[in-house]
């Protein structure tokens, strides 16, 4: 039965044409484009001799070779292609066109890649962040808020850094957050306010972590009031009765 068949896979004539010239592996423009013409004139005449209908474009640049081919036996000038009306008039014509193709394959080939890593990509719409914001205000009379008690925190770290031993041993110790504030209480069980830089004696991350925590929920809960004068001055931790 006769059926119409893209040649063996190949997208079109150029797409033929340009793996024919990949067959010599030699550089294109070191290839006689009459050695190409041959070839693709008998991949043609193959598939046909097969009974498979091929699609018009190859059948259609087998006549556009067929007449470069005729030019040059009967010794057309090159100046006389112009007036023809083929798109491909000459083989200079033809290795340009191949080189062309080629430079298109490799691009699409790019942008192939790029649609490939694309699709690992998820995005989605902006959408008002507001709903994210992070509330620092604790709300106290002296108007301290959560940014103050983050510059405190550097500085706590700032000067615990310096107290660093030359050697360490490290070892692992969970601290949590529960152990400190039991530790805070007790240590404004009989004075009546710290300096917030008096609740960090060590400088692992798990202890000041968890001390800094400790601190946030314990104003949350009303256990303590945090406080400062003025920017930049000594911040207290009140006990709450």
């Amino acid at each position: 039965m006769d059926f119409q068949v893209s040649v063996l896979n190949f997208e079109g004539p150029m797409d033929l044409l340009l793996h024919l010239v990949k067959e010599t592996k030699l550089d294109i423009y070191e290839i006689k484009m009459s050695e190409i013409i041959d070839k693709y004139l008998d991949y043609i005449h193959q598939i046909q001799n097969l009974n498979i209908d091929i699609s018009s474009s190859f059948l259609i640049m087998a006549a556009t070779l067929i007449h470069i081919k005729s030019k040059k036996l009967i010794g057309k000038s090159e100046e006389e292609y112009d007036n023809d009306e083929y798109d491909i008039n000459s083989e200079e014509d033809l290795k340009n066109k191949i080189i062309l193709y080629e430079q298109y394959k490799k691009v699409t080939k790019d942008f192939e890649n790029l649609e490939e890593k694309r699709k690992e990509i998820y995005t989605k719409l902006p959408e008002n962040l507001k709903n994210y914001e992070v509330n620092y205000e604790l709300f106290n009379e002296n108007g301290l808020n959560g940014e103050d008690l983050l510059k405190a925190l550097e500085e706590v770290l700032k000067r615990l850094h310096y107290k660093e031993p030359k050697t360490k041993r490290i070892t692992k110790k969970e601290i949590s957050i529960e152990s400190r504030k039991i530790w805070i209480r007790k240590k404004l069980e009989n004075i009546e306010k710290c300096d917030f830089m008096e609740l960090f004696e060590y400088n692992t991350k798990e202890y000041i972590i968890a001390t800094f925590l400790a601190v946030l929920e314990m104003s949350k809960e009303s256990m303590v009031k945090i406080t400062q004068e003025n920017t930049f001055e000594t911040i207290w931790i009140w006990r709450l009765d």
